[in-house]
This record gives structure tokens, sequence and C-alpha cells, in this order.
């Protein structure tokens, strides 16, 4: 019995874990004023609820604010990265690659932006906005 108890525990907490990933992911980040030139981005990461064959989950980005920080991309989540296809307000599309530098507790956020071709186009650092 003992046995049994502690491999439920272990199934349930492997279940448990991914939920609580995505807890971590999802939210609202923003970045620096001025940061590069620009004004303050908002990024909102949200999951579609979608379960993919390769990979974690899919997410929504979201980012808003001024200038180059209007663009929305869909992508795929593996190992609390994420690799997503981009369209930007003026029509541009390209990739994002979403990294947590210190992992998803630690509030901070890189976001990487590509021209369809692999050209690294900029780099932002965003904070967590409900990190404690």
């Amino acid at each position: 019995m003992k046995k049994f108890s502690s491999m439920l525990l272990a199934v349930g907490f492997c279940v448990a874990l991914p939920a609580s990933a995505q807890t971590m992911i999802e939210g609202v980040y923003l970045s620096s004023s001025g940061e590069n030139g620009r004004g303050g981005c908002t990024l909102e990461i949200k999951s579609l609820g979608k379960s993919p064959k390769y990979g974690d989950d899919l997410y929504a980005l979201i980012s808003s604010g001024e200038g180059a920080c209007e663009w929305t991309a869909v992508g795929l989540a593996k190992n609390f990265g994420i690799s997503a296809g981009m369209v930007s307000s003026g029509g541009m599309s390209g990739y994002v690659s979403a990294k947590w530098p210190f992992g998803p507790g630690g509030g901070r956020l890189e976001i990487a932006s590509f021209e369809l071709n692999g050209t690294p186009l900029n780099t932002v650092m965003f904070t967590k906005a409900d990190a404690k």
C-alpha cells in the first residue's frame, strides 16, 4: 500500500508540474522606457489551451506600446523557451524567440526578433509586472 501511494503521489506531481509551469510563464511583462531608443512596451503571454504533438504548449504573445512595440505572435513552448511566428502592426512578418534567463520563476524575459531569413533585428528585456 505504501508503494502504491508513493507511486500515486509521483504521478500526481508529474501531472501538476506542467500546469504550474504554465502559470509561471503566463502574465504581463513590461520593458524599460527608452530601452533601445523606444518607449516602454507591454507584453502579454497567454496559453491558447492547445496541446501540440511536439512541444509543451501553444502561446499567444501580444505586444503593445509605441512604434516597434506593436506586434503579435503565436508560438510553441519547449523547455520554457517559446519560438513564434510574428506579424507587426506595419505588416512585417518574422520570428521571435522568448527566453527566461533565470527560469520562468525569475520574472525576467528576453525577447529577440528576427527577419524571415534569420537576420537578428533586436533584443528587448522584460520584467514580469506581478513578480514579487
